[in-house]
């Protein structure tokens, strides 16, 4: 039986040619069950276009021995101080920065990924070790072969990786209809919602409007971000959209995702004035909670920003969709209306170059330092 060669890397360093792999991107990615909107060519391009130098893009791109394309590493890389004393060139995933990309992880089939996995290790440890001092996989799912595959080839190396962070995501799987999800509320929790609603529209005409074509997003994303920096601005750092770049993205990513019927900006309107708004996204089932906004000088022991998010889980179970995905974070009000939560993991390699031993060493003698003085 002959066996197959191993896939062949090839480095992408180009916007203009990344921007010819829309469609293969895609392709590829119907074979990734569970895959997140995080990883869609859209969002990972714009994140490069609008955060990216030109000499920073790294994609690596894993061909078969027919020049099919079975694999993707969306990596950058990032010049940085790492303790503040060491210049280390840093691989990262594209999109690991700035929005809270959520579920980034190597792009391939469970069939294919082993040989992928193979052949990009043979590509960074070989032929690319120059160029980089540290790996870090960021965000990965804590249930993706991913890990376990690249740890086995680091275990067969001698090499050690580390987890360096955890974060988890609340989920709300959702039931059939919209009756047995208010059944599953609770008498109290009910009863809050009522009471809050009541007192919401003793205060006028409340309503609630969801924008999805582009002719509406594009309105209703000015309205999203002023209420997200009425909540932040006042705060350290300013709110998501306090950053310029940011907010070109944002718009941008909108405009783009809005096209394909992805995005979803809810509003909830108090005569006819957003009180509250939700900036999120549709993708093969699931709705993505990514940014809340509202104004907390108006009414704020009426809870409109809870209210629209139990109005907004609502309309995903009349859509048809399975999961509110409520992304990082495990702030309380997410833990109150999650069922579960989806764990992503960061882990952290060294290359043989002299930075990054210089960094590991570093690093062991701060954790010993830390393990004295307590």
């Amino acid at each position: 039986m002959k066996m197959s060669a191993p896939p062949t890397i090839r480095a992408v360093t180009s916007l203009e040619e990344f921007k010819g792999l829309a469609c293969e991107w895609e392709q590829l990615l119907t074979t990734v069950p569970g895959h997140s909107v995080f990883l869609t060519w859209e969002w990972v391009y714009y994140w490069s276009k609008h955060f990216l130098r030109d000499d920073q893009l790294r994609l690596l791109l894993a061909f078969d021995e027919h020049e099919h394309l079975i694999g993707i590493a969306p990596f950058y890389l990032h010049a940085t101080r790492k303790l503040g004393l060491i210049p280390v060139r840093e691989l990262r995933f594209l999109g690991s920065e700035t929005v809270c990309s959520a579920y980034l992880d190597i792009i391939a089939s469970e069939r294919d990924k082993r040989s992928v996995c193979r052949s990009l290790y043979r590509y960074l440890f070989y032929d690319a070790r120059r160029e980089w001092d540290i790996l870090t996989l960021s965000e990965v799912p804590a249930e993706s072969s991913t890990l376990d595959l690249w740890n086995e080839l680091f275990d067969e190396a001698g090499k050690v990786g580390e987890v360096i962070g955890t974060t988890c995501c609340p989920l709300i799987h959702l039931p059939g209809d919209v009756d047995a999800y208010r059944t599953g509320l609770g008498r109290s929790r009910r009863y809050t919602l009522q009471r809050k609603t009541k007192s919401l529209q003793r205060a006028g005409r409340i309503q609630y409007s969801r924008a999805t074509s582009p002719a509406e997003v594009e309105a209703a994303f000015e309205s999203v971000v002023a209420l997200h920096q009425h909540r932040w601005s006042p705060r350290p750092g300013g709110g998501v959209f306090a950053n310029e770049r940011a907010k070109r993205f944002h718009r941008d990513i909108v405009g783009v995702l809005s096209e394909r019927g992805r995005v979803s900006l809810d509003l909830l309107e108090l005569d006819g004035r957003p009180i509250a708004g939700i900036y999120g996204f549709v993708y093969e089932g699931v709705y993505y909670f990514y940014l809340p906004g509202f104004d907390p000088a108006v009414l704020s022991k009426s809870s409109p920003g809870l209210l629209l998010l139990y109005h907004r889980i609502e309309q995903s179970i009349r859509d048809g969709e399975r999961t509110v995905d409520l992304l990082q974070g495990v702030q309380p009000y997410k833990r109150e209306w999650s069922n579960d939560l989806r764990r992503s993991i960061t882990l952290r390699y060294y290359n043989r170059s002299v930075r990054a031993v210089a960094l590991k060493l570093l690093e062991s003698g701060k954790q010993v330092a830390k393990i004295l003085v307590r």
